[in-house]
């Protein structure tokens, strides 16, 4: 199991991802869990503690609106905890923007990527749900390159789950 300096939760899904990172807390994956995203924050800190993450091993965010104000916002509570290494939890799809995206704004952190999936996609009724996030993703993924430069490309997603 690798080990990090913490875990961060992004929102845009809150159930499968504090899930995730509450298992991997649990396991020892890392000591401290960030949670980001307006109004997604505070559910997926709800969820963390119920399975059980102590209060005070929760930082939260509850500012940002996107994936890119999630890296710019947290970048200085990441800063503050001296956080060297981070797993991203996040959706299956979302996984290859949130990794360059955090890389390219956070330079100095090393970051890798956990994907937290949702069982219902796994069923034939989710399928559409799947893929109708998938669509949206790869729009995402062409204004981040557009409008930001954070190329798609530039890292490959070594990601674990």
């Amino acid at each position: 199991m690798v080990n990090a300096d913490a875990l961060i939760v992004l929102g845009g899904e809150p159930v499968a991802r504090p899930v995730e990172a509450a298992r991997l807390f649990k396991q020892r994956v890392a000591p401290r869990v960030f949670v980001s995203g307006v109004g997604d924050a505070a559910k997926n800190r709800r969820v963390l503690l119920e399975a059980g993450v102590p209060q005070e091993n929760i930082i939260v965010e509850g500012k940002a609106s996107t994936t890119y104000l999630n890296a710019k916002l947290l970048r200085p509570l990441l800063e503050k905890e001296h956080i060297r290494t981070a797993l991203i939890v996040t959706s299956p799809f979302h996984t290859r923007r949130a990794l360059a995206t955090f890389r390219k704004l956070i330079p100095d952190v090393s970051f890798g990527v956990v994907d937290a999936s949702i069982d219902w996609w796994k069923f034939p009724e989710g399928r559409g749900d799947l893929n109708r996030f998938a669509f949206v993703e790869f729009l995402k993924t062409v204004e981040y390159w557009f409008f930001y430069g954070i190329s798609p490309y530039s890292v490959g997603v070594a990601g674990r789950g």
